[in-house]
């Protein structure tokens, strides 16, 4: 069944289910656990977790504290609560809290204070509904779901391909970029690479991990979490480099007061990953000020081949997940100097150590194997400054300053002697100056016309001090300190044609956003322009039509672009060629590659956004997606028998090579020529020239659909539940080169599986709330060599349960002991080929090697 088939059998089936339910007319009720605070900090946190805008006036709000509240409660519920001790009131209408002073103005007069509307991640505009599809999920969610940190949730998303840079990718891997280089962890949408999707902390870029264009947000404590908002469409025109696949914004808490402390102990009921989490969260929130400060320790010990099962035919004492000692230090803050001015940052610090073990003949590594303890330390600091002009406009000025660095140890033990060893680092370091100007600028029939004017400078310089040391005294290595550095302007705007104000029939609203944004790199690669469109229709208060269509891109790293070429003389008889002299060459070139040129990307999205007035509580949203990735960087040669009469890579073989190119290849390398010939050097008998680099070659086209679904609902007894759903469909196929036929990459070994699910449900009874989840993770086909073979998926079920003991002073107040079990039924991924002994049998990109894990969390709460 086609993609367009199954969404509109899929949309259909969702509307006539809203249309026909029955269910109570009162809102949703939710779970809510916030403590004594600023107002304004406990409506926004009230407002974000349930995707409604926030419209106040921050004088009617200055000063004013909200108290603790804890419990099941509604939207309106809620917000009464919360505003009781006030005096204010508030209306609660089409996904608006619009907040009312003690004089009770109308609301016309309030919506023109639009200070604490949000800024939805996506774009400059606040207030906006994003164009594209987006996913919003809150720590308490995270939490309930049984998951410990933010690497968890990624790998737990169906969105998110779980290869890439994470700390369960084991050795013998292919694919696109996967690699367990410091144990890191990182989002992948689509499975398009972890350096394809952006992710900002409070809407700022952090520096780089290793030597790809990933960011590590198992960096960031759970406990300073307010949401994750995650986008899964291309938004370059917004935010530049790297928002392919989307986005992910990880927002922090902004109002917090008093201490939490928390320890959590777990471990895999097969043996390995025992886990140790302690946790503070501190914080106080002023009239005018907050601050809250996180600290994280994470220990886990490894988890050995000998441990599992599926990895029977691999030496017991083989690593397959890292043993990983992580410190994380978090403290943000913010000053409104006056009504008008305001100062916040964000300090953030990671301390991680880990280590794997690879031996390759024995169980003893030191026969001959791998000992591999890389420590990553990273650090940054994000200052911000808001100034609220005349006439609604907000000037922001921001800027990051961060370091992420790698140290590597790797030895290679023989004969119980160490062989070799290579030590060294990757350091990236990165500057980020942005000022932004967002406000309406013209009135119109829908609504005001808003627009977001900006721009700004960014570098990023990777570090790479490595050396391979050999105990034959010889030794090489990779040194050089380079960086890029961009400067840009963005323009965007939300364009409102119709506003619900006219009561048009079958005509609620229609907006239209446009952005773009013009960015000119240093050395000489020239400059990028992607625009974005969007569109939203809402046919009734029932349901939202969206659309988007842009342009996105991601510059090469500066590893590809900056790594040493090396240049080898061959003889023509090597690539199996016939019909040349006996003298004939051919220079083979390897490596990084100076003239690389950015990936780029068209993306559409539309989506079916459903939340019926008739069913209370109930959201849908399914949505179809393609995206056209050209240009990929690839080193695409894969064989060498048949090289230069495979039409295949007629791109990467020059038969006429000019003396003066032959020269200048020669010379560009800082090695120059290795000649592995038996005769000296002739130009005149070099036959071809063969680029093996890195280059702009690949191309990749994905289409599928995503379904969001949430329903919450009251039982008549007042208990809470929560039903969620999340499902996505991939297809995805790769060119390796332009002439070469496409394959492929959704559904096969090493890439995302074709289908991923996830479904939940909560319930809330005053002070318990329990929680069970199933996930799904796809087959594979391994393609690898004939016969192709299956690869059976993964079916998993988690269940949660959490108490909460009352608000008080006492030694057992505000006490929350919490119980998880992931993958209770102990499902384990199947067992494939493997191309050597030492190479775990399973894809460690898809499917999780930890099993049944039994955790116990207990959490104390100062006021």
């Amino acid at each position: 069944m086609g993609i367009v088939k199954i969404a509109l059998l899929t949309s259909a089936a969702l509307w006539m289910g809203a249309v026909s339910s029955q269910a109570s007319a009162q809102e949703t009720p939710k779970t809510y656990d916030l403590p004594e605070q600023d107002l304004a900090a406990a409506l926004r946190s009230v407002a974000r977790s349930s995707d409604y805008q926030l419209v106040a006036d921050a004088k009617s709000l200055k000063g004013a504290r909200a108290p603790s509240l804890a419990g099941a409660y509604t939207v309106e519920e809620a917000v009464a609560a919360l505003l009781a001790p006030s005096g204010l009131t508030a209306e609660v209408r089409d996904r608006t809290i619009t907040l009312r002073g003690r004089e009770a103005p109308s609301r016309e007069e309030v919506t023109g204070a639009t200070d604490i509307q949000l800024l939805v991640t996506g774009s400059r505009i606040r207030g906006v509904t994003s164009t594209s599809p987006m996913m919003t999920t809150t720590k308490d969610e995270i939490q309930m779901a049984g998951l410990s940190n933010l690497g968890d949730f990624a790998r737990s998303l169906p969105q998110s391909f779980s290869g890439g840079q994470n700390p369960g990718v084991t050795v013998g891997v292919g694919g696109v970029s996967n690699e367990n280089v410091s144990s890191a962890s990182s989002l992948n949408l689509r499975g398009l690479g972890p350096d394809a999707t952006l992710t900002l902390l409070n809407g700022k870029r952090l520096s780089y991990n290793g030597v790809s264009q990933a960011i590590d947000i198992s960096s960031i404590p759970l406990g300073a979490l307010d949401r994750i908002e995650i986008i899964t469409d291309g938004a370059s025109a917004v935010y530049g480099s790297d928002a392919v696949a989307g986005v992910a914004n990880i927002i922090l808490k902004r109002g917090f007061d008093g201490m939490e402390v928390s320890a959590r102990l777990g471990s895999a009921t097969d043996g390995g990953d025992d886990q140790r989490q302690y946790s503070v969260v501190a914080g106080k929130t002023a009239r005018n000020a907050g601050l809250l400060l996180a600290y994280t320790y994470d220990r886990n010990t490894a988890i050995k081949a000998g441990q599992r099962s599926f990895t029977s035919g691999t030496f017991p004492s083989t690593t397959i997940y890292p043993a990983i000692r992580q410190h994380n230090l978090l403290g943000t803050g913010y000053w409104e100097a006056t009504d008008r001015l305001t100062f916040s940052a964000d300090l953030l610090f990671n301390h991680r150590k880990s280590t794997t073990i690879q031996p390759l003949i024995s169980n003893d590594y030191l026969d001959q194997g791998y000992y591999r303890t890389p420590v990553n330390e990273a650090w940054s600091v994000s200052p911000k400054i808001e100034w609220k002009m005349p006439a609604d406009w907000l000037a922001t000025a921001m800027a990051t300053f961060g370091e992420d660095k790698i140290d590597i140890d790797t030895r290679m033990f023989v004969a119980g002697a160490l062989n070799f060893a290579s030590i060294g680092s990757y350091t990236n370091r990165s500057t980020n100056l942005e000022l932004n100007f967002e406000g309406p600028a013209v009135r119109l029939p829908g609504g005001d016309l808003r627009l977001a004017l900006g721009g700004g400078y960014r570098s990023n310089r990777l570090i790479a001090d490595l050396d391979v040391l050999r105990v034959t005294g010889t030794s090489s290595a990779l040194q050089f300190s380079k960086d890029r550095s961009s400067s840009y302007v963005f323009g965007e705007a939300a364009i409102p044609i119709i506003g619900a104000d006219q009561e048009i029939p079958f005509l609620r609203s229609l907006e239209l956003s446009a952005a773009a944004r013009h960015e000119r790199y240093s050395g000489g690669m020239g400059h990028v322009t992607t625009p974005k469109l969007g569109l939203i229709y809402a046919p009734s208060r029932d349901a939202d039509i969206k659309f988007s269509w842009g342009r996105s891109f991601k510059t090469p790293t500066l590893y590809q672009q900056n790594l040493d070429y090396t240049a080898q003389l061959l003889p023509v008889s090597y690539f199996g060629a016939t019909g040349y002299p006996a003298s004939a060459t051919t220079l083979f070139l390897s490596g990084g590659n100076p003239n690389l040129r950015p990936e780029r990307a068209t993306t559409i999205s539309g989506t079916l956004d459903l939340h019926p007035s008739a069913v209370p509580g109930l959201r849908a949203a399914v949505s179809l997606y393609h995206i056209t990735y050209r240009n990929r960087i690839a080193s695409a040669i894969t064989s060498y028998t048949g090289l230069l009469t495979n039409p295949a890579y007629q791109s990467l073989v020059n038969l006429t090579p000019s003396d003066d190119a032959i020269g200048a290849l020669i010379a560009g390398s800082p090695s120059g020529l290795t000649n592995l010939t038996t005769a000296p050097f002739n130009i005149d008998d070099v036959a071809a020239v063969i680029d093996g680099r890195y280059v702009n070659i690949a191309r990749q086209t994905m289409k599928g659909i995503d379904l969001d679904l949430n329903y919450s609902f009251r039982l008549a007894a007042g208990d809470a539940v929560s039903l969620t759903g999340n499902i996505a469909y991939l297809e995805s196929q790769r060119m390796l080169t332009p002439t070469s036929g496409s394959v492929p990459a959704a559904g096969t070994l090493y890439y995302p599986p074709k289908w991923r699910g996830r479904a939940g449900a909560t319930w809330s009874h005053g002070q318990l709330s329990l929680g069970l989840f199933g996930n799904y993770i796809g087959g594979l086909k391994d393609r690898r060599v004939a016969p192709v073979t299956s690869v059976e998926g993964m079916r998993t079920i988690d269940l949660t349960a959490r108490y909460r003991t009352g608000e008080g002073d006492g030694i057992m107040d505000g006490i929350e002991v919490s119980a998880s079990a992931l993958n209770i039924f102990n499902d384990k991924p199947d067992m494939i080929r493997t191309a050597a002994p030492f190479y775990p049998a399973y894809d460690s990109t898809n499917y999780s090697a930890v099993g049944r894990f039994l955790s116990i969390t207990v959490t104390k709460r100062f006021q």
